[in-house]
């Protein structure tokens, strides 16, 4: 039995590090090269921290809530039904933003490999991942585990290919007046609150383990990100390109055309999975939509949105991050509060008093400032 239980945590580890790396990565050196490597260093920092801090929050609220949600559903039993149509439509439209990335990325990649015109090989891989997600979470989490394991290999790799051409005088630059540059990207790349309900679903009977896979998988990808960043700027210097593994590809030839770019491809798809999934969910739990309706609307709008003309890779991921994942953000912290008070289910864990109000605070300040940025003309 405790062996099947590490089994589980390793399972849910996994799952949120799948979710949380993807599209995001590839941006986080070129926003890097933009505010100076050091600058990013310190936003990272302060986003990752923030965002491990916001899954604890998140985690808390499941495990004091009875029954399946969504955090839509979370929402609407703390803050009442306004609150969770407003956050259901923020989370919708994120989703749908991050599915669409995903779905530009992971044609640009696959079109590197195989030479074939990005939009037939997004097209392609959407179809055969749009029937992943479709059977739910048996398969995903599965899939999901394999996945990041061949995703974090491949970092590997990366770094063995290009070890020799590293500059560390490359890694330079602070500017203080250029923190927020890296904001949104920072904030996508490390968001994934959407799997912390699909974690406690992985840790069913096991739910004490919650919090070590909580913090394990939000360190990690951190870690990973840090790493992937330090690599692509000592070798690339001042030639960052916006997708960083094309960029490698270019510079290394066809190895690490291969390498950097199944990287991606894993990183990518494992988000893919999780967020569509998480989106079905919605539908079905939260708004009572029959399964194959439920499918039809997570699949249907980006692949419309994408032949409608949407693919622009960064500003995409900068506009999700920032305006709509601060949103969902703000309620979510508001959810938090209200759920310490009203909870039902006495949780595995929960965070100190002082701890959650500062903790809340910071993040409300920190999402309206990122806000207020992005908006900024």
């Amino acid at each position: 039995m405790q062996r099947s239980k590490n089994f589980l945590l390793i399972e849910a580890i996994a799952t949120l590090i799948g979710t949380i790396i993807g599209a995001g990565i590839f941006g986080i050196p070129y926003v890097f090269n933009q505010s100076g490597f050091w600058t990013g260093t310190l936003a990272l920092m302060v986003v990752g921290l923030a965002m491990i801090l916001m899954k604890f929050m998140y985690g808390e609220i499941a495990l004091r809530t009875p029954g399946i949600h969504q955090i839509a559903g979370y929402t609407g039993i703390y803050l009442g039904k306004i609150a969770k149509r407003v956050i259901s439509l923020i989370l919708i439209f994120s989703f749908y933003g991050a599915l669409l990335v995903y779905f530009i990325g992971t044609g640009e990649v696959i079109g590197a490999l195989t030479g074939m015109p990005a939009i037939w090989s997004g097209l392609g891989f959407f179809v055969v991942f749009s029937i992943f997600i479709y059977f739910g979470i048996t398969l995903t989490k599965r899939v999901e585990l394999v996945m990041t394991i061949f995703m974090l290999i491949a970092m590997v790799g990366i770094g063995v290919l290009s070890f020799r051409q590293i500059e560390l005088t490359n890694l330079s630059g602070w500017h203080w007046d250029l923190f927020f540059i890296p904001y949104g990207v920072l904030i996508f790349a490390c968001s994934g609150t959407e799997a912390v309900p699909q974690v406690r679903q992985i840790l069913k009977g096991a739910e004490h383990k919650m919090k070590s896979a909580l913090g394990w998988g939000c360190a990690i990808p951190q870690v990973v990100y840090w790493l992937f960043v330090a690599l692509v700027i000592s070798v690339s210097g001042a030639k960052v390109t916006e997708v960083a593994s094309v960029g490698l590809g270019e510079l290394f030839g066809w190895q690490m055309i291969l390498v950097a770019n199944i990287f991606a491809f894993f990183a990518m798809a494992t988000s893919f999975l999780v967020l569509g999934l998480a989106l079905i969910e919605i539908y079905k739990f939260d708004y009572k939509l029959s399964g194959p309706t439920a499918w039809l609307l997570t699949v249907s709008v980006p692949l419309a949105a994408f032949f409608l003309g949407a693919r622009d890779f960064i500003g995409t991921i900068n506009f999700v991050g920032a305006l709509v994942a601060g949103l969902a953000g703000i309620l979510e912290v508001v959810t938090y509060f209200v759920a310490r008070r009203r909870g039902k289910r006495k949780p595995e864990y929960e965070l100190p008093v002082w701890l959650g109000v500062a903790g809340g605070i910071f993040l409300i300040v920190l999402f309206i400032f990122g806000l207020t940025y992005t908006l900024k003309p």
